[in-house]
């Protein structure tokens, strides 16, 4: 591998872990609002969710460093694929066809507008 294709690696890498921080955010406010309102348990998930924010803020300075801002923001939508991953496996909800094309769709579109990126 040579040096560009290891750099480009890091930076995807990066962009990727940076939309898994974000998706993990939603996986702790769903947590947070299984439990009654003020409780023990929702705190420690409120206190994940913001830990999470503001790994998230600084993580995705980090990208804009590296990316076009349209790149960036285009493959933000990866989060929603994410995001219909953990609805399945963490929580066990079910997943429609019309979700499996939602993220279909979402996939063309993030190749569209990042093909000349």
């Amino acid at each position: 591998m040579n040096m560009i294709t290891i750099h480009h690696f890091k930076n995807y890498s990066l962009l990727f872990f940076t939309f898994v921080i974000y998706s993990m955010i939603a996986v702790c406010a769903k947590k947070a609002a299984s439990f009654p309102y003020l409780s023990n348990d929702f705190f420690v998930y409120f206190a994940v969710e913001l830990s999470l924010l503001g790994l998230y803020a600084f993580l995705w300075q980090q990208v804009l460093k590296h990316f076009d801002l349209v790149v960036a923001v285009s493959n933000k939508s990866m989060v929603v694929i994410l995001n219909l991953c953990w609805a399945f496996f963490l929580f066990q909800e079910k997943i429609t066809i019309y979700n499996v094309a939602g993220a279909i769709i979402i996939i063309f579109g993030m190749l569209m507008v990042t093909s000349d990126a």
